[in-house]
């Protein structure tokens, strides 16, 4: 399952935050990646609740700062 995710939150990750496609997206954070902004992320937690039907807690959405820690979220959910 985890490989049907990750490719998934890539999918999303991609499109949210226009990552260019010789971007490497498994290693993105918002520390690293200048376009993850507030709003970003917050387009980001709505397209990825969407896509797997579920809602994050607040706590949840904001402690999410990472491409693998949005992986072990959504799997920890599933």
């Amino acid at each position: 399952m985890t490989g049907d995710t990750s490719q998934t939150l890539e999918r999303i990750f991609r499109s949210v935050l226009k990552v260019r496609p010789e971007t490497e997206v498994t290693t993105l954070s918002m520390d690293s990646h200048g376009g993850w902004d507030s709003i970003a992320h917050l387009n980001l937690i709505l397209a990825v609740e969407q896509e797997f039907r579920f809602m994050m807690t607040p706590e949840e959405a904001t402690a999410v700062r990472s491409f693998g820690g949005m992986v072990k979220l959504v799997e920890g959910r599933r």
